[in-house]
């Protein structure tokens, strides 16, 4: 059994690699490519939305279908469902046709969700096996693989075109096929006699899910340190160029911040939470929420760049290490049955939180500047999510 738990995971991560190196590749151009087919910015929005929404609705569902049925078959089809939006992007150019094909893979985005990471997770628990490990490897190869993917891209796109997705494809193709004949399914769990039709199943899931929740603290703490920290992440995605342009940097040198950004990822996801959860001192903490405060008050009033980059990215790395610590304790505490849709769960209300932050700041941008709108995500974020570590360490 623990042999096959080993093997399971180095094809997991085999297969993550290949899968992130794929959907990477368009990142960095892909609102170059869309306007080659002749969409308007508006169309773009309009587009990403629409995968937005895919992925809001579907993924707290998917997640309870996995709990049902094989996480390796749902695994699967999410793959089939990313290949036909790589194929629809290849040869179709109407906006409609575009959003559609971006629905799809919102669709494969919410099914993939508590899938293979889920049935490992369960098994390296059973196995007393680091989960750790397991959560921050898979992490840091997804970091690693953006870069390269993206960066690879890039080059490639203004060479080929379009046609870079079949790069796509044959990087799916191959995870698929490393997945489908590697990839073990051990079922050492009990399963539920299902005595039900399908609809039935699902509502049953859903209600014993969410009295999980409900009797857990840390399941509830977690889902919260993931709302919160999205007005964080959501302000960066969405405004680090811009704010970097508003304090006078050269855009010319985005690519060298944008690798320092998934470099600080790697490092983030190699910090030691079984070590940091062991310490019962909460002084830590609490010198962390001053140091981000105060961070917050230099990056307002520093005049050098230098000063005002090296700030911002000590917040990326803050945050990315509790986005880590959200994910290993939920983890850690959700239970077999359950893992898929709470993990779904979890996903969904950070898909929730995301929205309501890129709203709050597209009404904030009206009337305030983009660095005030990123300090006030900034500080929002940073004061919630230390209470809630605090919260949880006593």
């Amino acid at each position: 059994m623990k042999k096959i738990v080993e093997n399971n995971e180095s094809i997991y991560y085999l297969s993550a690699f290949l899968l992130s190196l794929g959907v990477a590749l368009p990142h960095s151009v892909l609102t170059v490519l869309l306007i080659r087919k002749g969409l308007s910015l508006s169309s773009i929005m309009l587009v990403q939305a629409t995968y937005s929404l895919a992925v809001l609705v579907g993924e707290y569902p998917s997640g309870l279908i996995s709990d049902i049925f094989s996480k390796k078959d749902v695994f699967i089809i999410s793959k089939l469902l990313l290949l036909i939006m790589f194929l629809a992007v290849i040869y179709f150019d109407n906006v409609i046709y575009i959003a559609v094909a971006w629905f799809i893979y919102g669709i494969a985005s919410a099914l993939d969700s508590g899938t293979l990471d889920a049935e490992l997770i369960n098994d390296l628990k059973i196995e007393n096996l680091d989960v750790e490990k397991f959560i921050g490897t898979t992490n840091k190869l997804s970091f690693i693989a953006e870069l390269i993917g993206s960066t690879v891209g890039s080059f490639i796109f203004y060479k080929v075109g379009v046609s870079f997705y079949w790069l796509s494809i044959v990087f799916t193709l191959l995870a698929v096929f490393i997945t489908v004949v590697g990839f073990k399914e051990v079922n050492t769990r009990p399963l539920k006699k299902k005595t039900h039709n399908f609809w039935i199943e699902i509502m049953i899931q859903s209600k014993e899910g969410l009295k999980e929740v409900k009797e857990k603290s840390t399941l509830k703490l977690m889902i919260a340190l993931t709302f919160v920290g999205q007005f964080f992440f959501q302000a960066h995605f969405q405004l680090w160029q811009a704010l970097f342009l508003y304090i006078g940097l050269d855009k010319k040198n985005f690519y060298i911040i944008y690798i320092l950004f998934q470099i600080l990822s790697v490092a983030a996801y190699s910090v030691p939470i079984k070590k940091m959860l062991s310490v019962r001192s909460n002084k830590i903490f609490y010198l962390i929420f001053v140091a981000l405060i105060s961070c917050l008050f230099l990056l307002m009033e520093s005049k050098n760049n230098i000063i005002f980059i090296g700030i911002y990215l000590l917040f990326v790395f803050i945050f990315t290490v509790f986005n880590y610590f959200s994910d290993y304790l939920f983890a850690q505490k959700v239970s077999y049955e359950h893992i898929s849709s709470l993990t779904s769960l979890k996903s969904s209300c950070g898909r929730i939180a995301s929205i309501l932050a890129m709203l709050e700041s597209s009404i904030f941008l009206q009337h305030i500047s983009v660095l005030n709108t990123v300090m006030i995500n900034f500080g929002f974020s940073a004061a919630l999510s230390v209470i809630i570590v605090l919260k949880f360490k006593k």
